[in-house]
């Protein structure tokens, strides 16, 4: 009887860790990417510094050609990056930032 209890004790805290790592790395993959919607081969995808990710859960191929922000959940796979666009939205040049044109100050003392 007590052995069971034990069992039953281990399983419970098991599927808590489980639950709670899930919940926590489901956080952790929301994320916002900026780059250029291009047409692959494996279909729409967001080409950005890191890479290119498929984009998932919205059709984006009235856009392709055009820099967006999309916000949604990465998954980094062992053969594609993906993310679930839960919001796109298309940015204008002076949206944009671009490192190269930045001016930096040089300060005497």
């Amino acid at each position: 009887m007590q052995r069971n209890k034990t069992l039953i004790r281990s399983i419970i805290i098991a599927v808590g860790i489980f639950f709670a790592a899930t919940i926590t790395s489901a956080l952790a993959m929301n994320e916002s990417l900026v780059g250029a919607v291009v047409k692959t081969d494996q279909g729409v995808a967001l080409s950005t510094d890191s890479g290119e990710y498929l984009v998932l859960g919205r059709n984006l191929s009235d856009m392709i050609g055009k820099t967006v922000a999309v916000t949604g959940n990465v998954e980094l796979g062992v053969m594609s990056k993906t993310i679930q666009a839960r919001s796109v939205k298309v940015l204008a040049k002076n949206d944009i930032i671009d490192p190269s044109t930045s001016s930096t100050a040089t300060y005497n003392r």
